[in-house]
């Protein structure tokens, strides 16, 4: 035992739902024991951190742009006339909407590509 090249140890607790699942999950990735499964998850499994503000920004331009969409459909039911500006900004607010869109894509997609490289 005291030639053992693994010596630290690790206790965690768990409920009984959070232990079925983890027998579950070791069950089927057919590892040679827990402690090997509990390895291979912690020392190769991605972790990956997302920067939720970059969702709350492009909410944001969805729901101003919803809400243009609602007053210019007021304004058309109500007097039969739409203004060009106003489909101007809607344009405008679509492609802030896509360029956001397109960043989100691309730094997921970095980070994809980074990580398996």
């Amino acid at each position: 035992m005291t030639n053992r090249y693994r010596n630290e140890r690790i206790e965690i607790k768990l409920t009984k739902e959070e232990k079925e699942l983890f027998m579950k999950k070791l069950e089927l990735s057919k590892s040679k024991s827990m402690a090997h499964f509990i390895r291979k998850c912690v020392l190769e499994a991605p972790i990956f951190v997302i920067d939720m503000n970059i969702f709350r920004n492009l909410q944001t331009l969805i729901g101003k742009n919803s809400n243009n969409i609602n007053q210019i459909a007021k304004k058309v039911n109500s007097t039969g006339i739409i203004y060009r500006e106003d489909i101007e900004d809607l344009k405008k607010e679509n492609d802030d909407i896509s360029k956001e869109i397109i960043r989100i894509q691309n730094i997921l997609s970095r980070k994809y590509i980074n990580k398996f490289m």
